[in-house]
């Protein structure tokens, strides 16, 4: 087994809490163990908080990470930004002796201070690194034959990579290989690394977001794949309930629906679990898919 602190983040727990019980349920059986912890805030957010303050986003990242320093154990999380905000924060203190000084200066008020020992892996990481995609494969118990899936890594997940270190970010791989280990088609196709504009929504160019759902699921939809599979919160709202957002600018997308599928709903269904059990009546977008 190896065993992390489970980083829930804030739109999970609060928006798709059938990920965090999936989670809990499933990732055991691939050897995670998971460490629930009650301190932990918002990472926060590595866009709107970022950019409105970037030393109150620093030190509150801080925190967390001196939580985890103090249980002795690694973070694992299941959202893109959370890992992203977690791991620039900890490349940013370690490698600044005076910026880590003036954030545990804030810190020491409340008791706290970090070290920077602190790793940070999106569960997609535990899974390459840890696990293996050869193991995993051998922990499948109905492999997802028939679902061509097009995978979208996120942007927060492949950037910057030389402090994330997932994969390539302008070619990634990994995301098809979770999802040929799992027994799926994984279906390459012309925008895999666009944003899902996620972002532009909250910057309030609500317009420029539709845009950005549309060109993925006209794309998606011609490339010949069912469904869409992401590893991020965000991106999964955004490609969810945002078809429908985006279809009162683009009615073509009213006749192009495809689901999105979180990645751990994906792994879920591999080790057994049926559409009901992993909380499929739950989405937005629904179409058929057997497996």
């Amino acid at each position: 087994m190896v065993k992390y602190l489970f980083f829930k983040g804030c739109t999970i727990p609060a928006k798709l809490p059938n990920i965090e019980s999936i989670a809990l349920e499933v990732l055991p059986e691939l050897g995670i163990e998971l460490v629930e912890v009650d301190q932990f805030s918002c990472c926060p957010d590595p866009i709107q908080i970022q950019g409105a303050n970037q030393y109150f986003w620093l030190a509150t990242a801080a925190r967390n990470l001196a939580i985890a320093e103090e249980k002795g154990v690694n973070i694992m999380t299941l959202c893109n930004g959370c890992l992203n905000t977690l791991s620039i924060a900890n490349h940013k203190l370690n490698n600044n002796p005076q910026l880590m000084a003036a954030v545990n200066n804030v810190l020491a008020a409340i008791g706290k201070e970090y070290k920077g020992t602190v790793k940070i892996k999106h569960f997609l990481q535990v899974i390459k690194d840890d696990i293996g995609f050869d193991n995993l494969k051998n922990k499948v118990a109905r492999p997802l034959t028939g679902l061509k899936i097009a995978g979208h890594p996120g942007c927060h997940l492949l950037c910057p990579d030389e402090i994330i270190g997932f994969d390539e970010p302008t070619d990634p791989i990994y995301y098809d290989k979770f999802i040929e280990a799992l027994g799926g088609t994984a279906i390459d196709y012309l925008t895999k690394t666009n944003c899902c504009g996620v972002s532009l929504a909250l910057a309030g160019d609500k317009n420029a977001s539709n845009k950005a759902v549309r060109d993925k699921i006209v794309d998606v939809k011609e490339s010949g794949a069912v469904a869409i599979s992401t590893g991020c919160p965000f991106c999964f709202i955004q490609y969810d309930m945002g078809q429908i957002t985006a279809s009162r600018e683009y009615p073509e997308l009213k006749e192009r629906k495809i689901p999105v599928l979180f990645a751990v709903e994906l792994l879920a269904l591999a080790l057994g679990k049926n559409f009901d059990e992993i909380g499929y009546n739950t989405h937005k977008i629904k179409t058929e898919l057997k497996i």
